[in-house]
């Protein structure tokens, strides 16, 4: 199943095009263009940008649509805290995570939040909540490619439930978007899209299967595809976005790379075992994109999260309610987060992440 913008072709990423954008031979280096004039544009090309307007406006319905219909509470955040979810970079820890944005709040500093998830894992400890999740605003201080911006819209979800429930509760949710999107913005969808693009959609909301492999295993099908020897290594720095193109590319369809190296990732995640150095979390790789949903087991007990929040050095007067909120006898729970732009340029097979929305914020303007 081919699925979204880009194909592999030797050890470039393609953008294969679509009925606004054309092809691109290497799609990795293009920097954002002049943004300023945006305001003019949404104006001048009005039919693209009416239908993207209304894309987001009909994701947001079906999401709300999807989880009061799973019995998932809405729950509204903060923006600010001290408590980022990767905190890596900070510490030194974590050579994968993102800088946050520091900002003075009333004379001190605090950060934009790179994520919510640490919040509504709060919500859940009530013994009246199961489920809940938000849409909001993360932000991330990285500089603007092809997939990235540095201020995006992150829905995110938290619940009681086991890791593999959560990972099908992720393809239930974007097979249901997808069905809304074919049944209420067929005509916006196909701005964009041929009719055998439509079709691939169709073909895809009624997948019975997503396939899922081991990030160790999906090493040995680069190294076989391509024969790197890099690939002997197993690490993050070794697994872009080329990579996950590929791998999907080599698998077929939708596929969660699970079982990640904890050192290389967020603290929070649960241990697969006990002496395990791998951790209960996954990916969510779409055929012709690569990574769109994140998520993962949480750790659980008070005492293993004292000792997570220890080993990555994390500032532990920041972090202590998180610890706080752990008891010795807590319940299994697990989350996702999507960015919408990234599945909104999935979808309609955009080139670049800042054609999703009328007024993106990337790395070297914030005009208009």
């Amino acid at each position: 199943m081919f699925f979204g913008p880009y194909h592999t072709k030797g050890k470039n990423l393609i953008y294969v095009g679509n009925k606004i954008f054309k092809s691109i031979a290497e799609i990795r280096n293009i920097r954002p263009p002049d943004l300023s004039k945006r305001h003019l544009i949404i104006k001048k090309n009005f039919r693209s940008w009416y239908a993207i307007i209304k894309i987001w406006n009909d994701i947001f319905r079906a999401s709300s649509e999807f989880m009061k219909n799973n019995g998932v509470m809405f729950f509204d955040l903060p923006i600010i805290t001290r408590m980022i979810s990767s905190p890596g970079a900070l510490t030194g820890t974590i050579p994968s995570d993102v800088d946050p944005f520091r900002i003075k709040f009333f004379g001190q500093t605090t950060f934009l939040t790179q994520s919510s998830q640490l919040y509504l894992e709060f919500a859940i400890t009530n013994p009246k909540v199961n489920k809940v999740f938000c849409w909001e605003k993360s932000f991330r201080r990285e500089r603007t490619d092809f997939r990235h911006l540095p201020e995006f819209t992150h829905i995110e979800f938290e619940a009681n439930i086991h890791f593999e429930e959560d990972l099908k509760f992720q393809k239930q949710y974007v097979q249901y978007l997808i069905k809304f999107l074919l049944k209420n913005s067929q005509k916006e969808l196909g701005v964009f899209l041929t009719g055998d693009d439509l079709r691939n959609l169709e073909d895809f909301s009624k997948l019975k299967n997503f396939e899922k492999i081991k990030f160790y295993d999906a090493f040995k099908l680069l190294k076989q595809r391509t024969g790197d020897t890099k690939y002997n290594k197993i690490t993050l720095r070794n697994f872009g976005a080329y990579e996950e193109v590929l791998l999907a590319e080599i698998i077929g369809v939708p596929v969660f790379v699970t079982n990640y190296i904890e050192e290389e990732v967020a603290f929070y995640h649960a241990k697969v075992s006990k002496n395990s150095n791998l951790v209960e979390n996954a990916d969510l790789l779409f055929p012709g994109y690569g990574e769109f949903i994140g998520s993962g087991e949480r750790v659980r007990t008070h005492k293993e999260t004292k000792e997570k929040a220890k080993h990555f050095k994390l500032n532990m007067k920041d972090y202590q309610p998180y610890i706080d909120s752990r008891n010795n006898n807590p319940k299994i729970h697990s989350g996702w987060g999507m960015g919408i732009e990234r599945f909104i340029q999935c979808i309609l097979k955009l080139p670049f992440i800042w054609e999703t929305k009328p007024f993106p914020r990337v790395d070297n303007q914030n005009k208009p």
